[in-house]
């Protein structure tokens, strides 16, 4: 299968971002400082704006915050709609961490705000990059 999306470009700043998704580990920078997580990386803080941050893993596990259904996607995405932009609310504190892509493995008349998600990953065929992506999490009884 050959792999027709963009994909991103890895960075030396994003390198344990993507390092991470490899290992399927999600990892957020956190700053020293204040014990904020900040998404999406950036140079600073984004609570004190201190740049002592450092690279840590997540769980992962979250609620959706909120979503939208695309119905036509842009361009290389067209064929895939539709499909369901979500933004998660992870676990981690202190303060709100928010994420944000796509919510797979249900009908979209089954998604419901703050429902359980969890973060799950794709490796991408014939690439050294795996990708993540929202799943529901299911309750085994």
């Amino acid at each position: 299968m050959t792999w027709v999306k963009p994909l991103p470009i890895v960075t030396p700043e994003s390198q344990p971002f993507f390092d991470g998704l490899r290992e399927h580990r999600f990892r957020v920078p956190r700053c020293r400082s204040c014990g904020s997580h900040n998404w999406t990386p950036y140079p600073a803080c984004r609570t004190c704006l201190s740049t002592d941050q450092e690279w840590v893993d997540v769980s992962g596990r979250g609620s959706l915050y909120t979503f939208s259904v695309v119905h036509v996607g842009p361009r290389a995405f067209t064929q895939d709609g539709p499909y369901i932009w979500a933004f998660a609310k992870l676990e981690e504190q202190p303060g709100p961490l928010i994420v944000m892509g796509n919510l797979i493995g249900l009908d979209h008349d089954a998604v419901e705000i703050d429902m359980p998600i969890k973060i799950g990953y794709h490796d991408v065929p014939d690439h050294d990059l795996t990708l993540y992506h929202f799943e529901p999490v299911t309750h085994d009884i």
